[in-house]
């Protein structure tokens, strides 16, 4: 199984604890300060990370889930 990880701009409040933790997958969108995730597939070496990540979102932005 492989992790795919997204944000839901929505729900972003340009908080960027994701980006300062996890600049590998997550950098701020040109023009703004909402997070976008600069990886659809998480690399296996990162996916722990990713979602303690994802937990540490204040705002529950983060979705990662599994895909084959």
């Amino acid at each position: 199984m492989a992790l795919k990880v997204e944000v839901d701009q929505n729900k972003c409040a340009t908080v960027g604890i994701c980006v300062k933790e996890l600049p590998e997958i997550f950098g701020f969108q040109q023009g703004s300060k909402k997070a976008q995730s600069k990886v659809d597939i998480v690399p296996a070496h990162l996916e722990t990370k990713c979602l303690a990540v994802a937990k540490k979102c204040p705002n529950g932005a983060i979705q990662v889930r599994e895909i084959q």
